[in-house]
């Protein structure tokens, strides 16, 4: 028997056509059920998150939000500033799916409070290229120069300014800054003048005072006392180590005066002679007027300090008198007024006379002659010392009754304390001791006692 094969079961062609309506109608059952859901979930976990620098600092259900409140505090603190403002921080917002949380609108506004600030749009003030220190505008930057300028004006009647020139480049860039640290223009033009400070030693030796070295360094005794806690008082110390607080100017302004003075013209002294006077000794015969000249300077200076000075001008106004004075010519007496002889044998030469010079007071006469030239007693009377006295080198000191007389500096004594001596007698040769300089003999006439009161002993003289 043939066996043939099986033939399939054929699906009859309306089963197949009732399969596609089914998957039809399921497809529009659920499209719609679907878009619901979806609709569902983005009302019930979908959320904007809100970041400070990266920082998550809540969630907004509508991104416009955002926008409202960062407009608002932009608005606050331009408000609080007086300028527009932009935001330091970086804000971002991303979309999130949280289906458990809450947006929370509140903390973010105040988080964002918190946490933002705020720049306002200034001027960077450069010197040469160098940043120094903001101010708000380009207004505040010429008001600075303005003050640069006018920093050193003359104060005087007398004086005007010629010129003023500011030695290095002042000028300006955006700049975005904190409104708190802006600087007003008054006080960014003094720290450009007076710049920083840095410490500098001073080692202390002598003559030096607090005083003296606070001048020569253009500083107050109480800037300097500020600058050295370690000082007790006003005592310093020869090699104490003193700071100095100098100032260092970012800016240097140079300006050139011209100054209007009046002025002294020194009289000439014409000089006639007296054989009448001792050699030492001057007389007005005619005294000198001083005349009087206007001058016109040209005067520079460096922030404030002189640095050139030019007489440009000159106009007599009154022509000087000359003074006339007369010089002695004697040497040697020719013979006494009182009752003392001369005290250098042979007379010598008067070197210096009684009286001030060099700042110091001269008590008697020096009489220049040969060493070893006799020294004769003045008159007659006891020898209340001899020897080496200080300064006078070896002297001897005669008691007269009334008067006392000295003579100092000698090579050698010939008398002893106690001795009595006569008029003319020699008591001494002429010699160089203690402080001198040269061979003479200083002589003096005191009253009262040896360290007594002093006479010029020319008074007892005539030429």
């Amino acid at each position: 028997m043939l066996l043939l094969p099986e033939r399939k079961r054929q699906r009859p062609a309306r089963a197949g056509a009732v399969w596609y309506a089914y998957i039809f109608f399921f497809i529009l059952s659920v499209v719609p059920l679907w878009g619901g859901l979806n609709r569902y979930i983005q009302r019930t976990g979908s959320f904007y998150a809100v970041y400070v620098n990266n920082y998550e600092i809540g969630m907004l259900s509508e991104k416009d939000m955002l926008d409202e409140m960062l407009k608002t505090l932009q608005e606050e603190a331009a408000a609080f500033y007086g300028m527009p403002v932009v935001t330091v921080e970086e804000v971002n917002v991303a979309k999130v799916f949280r289906p458990h949380e809450e947006d929370n609108p509140e903390k973010v506004f105040s988080q964002l409070r918190h946490m933002l600030s705020y720049k306002v749009e200034a001027r960077m003030v450069t010197v040469d290229g160098r940043d120094i220190f903001p101010v708000a505008t380009e207004e505040d930057v010429n008001k600075v120069i303005e003050l640069l300028a006018g920093a050193y004006l003359p104060h005087k009647t007398n004086v005007s300014l010629e010129a003023v020139q500011i030695g290095e480049t002042i000028s300006s860039r955006v700049h975005y800054a904190y409104p708190e640290k802006l600087y007003d223009v008054e006080t960014l033009a003094s720290i450009l003048l007076r710049g920083t400070d840095r410490k500098e030693i001073y080692l202390v030796s002598r003559g030096d005072s607090l005083w003296k070295i606070a001048s020569e360094h253009n500083l107050t005794v109480e800037e300097l006392k500020e600058a050295n806690p370690q000082l007790n008082g006003d005592t310093i110390r020869v090699g104490d180590e003193i700071n100095l607080i100098v100032p260092e100017p970012i800016v240097n302004v140079t300006t050139v005066e011209r100054m209007v003075v009046e002025e002294n013209i020194p009289f000439d002294t014409k000089y006639t002679y007296d054989s009448n006077m001792w050699r030492v000794q001057t007389r007005v015969v005619e005294a000198g007027t001083l005349g009087r000249k206007e001058v016109v300077y040209q005067i520079t200076r460096e922030n404030g300090v002189e640095t050139a000075r030019e007489k440009i001008q000159e106009t007599v106004l009154k022509d000087p008198k000359d003074q006339i004075i007369a010089r002695g010519t004697a040497d040697i007496p020719s013979r006494g007024t009182g009752s003392f002889l001369w005290p250098v044998d042979g007379g010598g030469r008067i070197t210096s006379g009684y009286g001030w010079r060099s700042g110091a007071f001269h008590a008697g006469i020096d009489v220049a002659a040969a060493k070893g030239t006799p020294i004769l007693a003045s008159d007659s009377g006891v020898v209340v010392f001899q020897g080496w006295d200080g300064g006078y080198g070896l002297s001897v000191v005669i008691y007269h009754g009334h008067y006392y007389t000295r003579y100092a500096h000698n090579s050698q004594n010939s008398v002893t304390t106690g001795q009595a001596v006569n008029k003319g007698q020699v008591i001494a040769r002429v010699g160089s001791t203690g402080r001198s300089t040269g061979a003479h003999v200083h002589f003096e006439i005191r009253t009262g006692s040896a360290h007594g009161p002093t006479i010029n002993p020319l008074n007892f003289f005539k030429p």
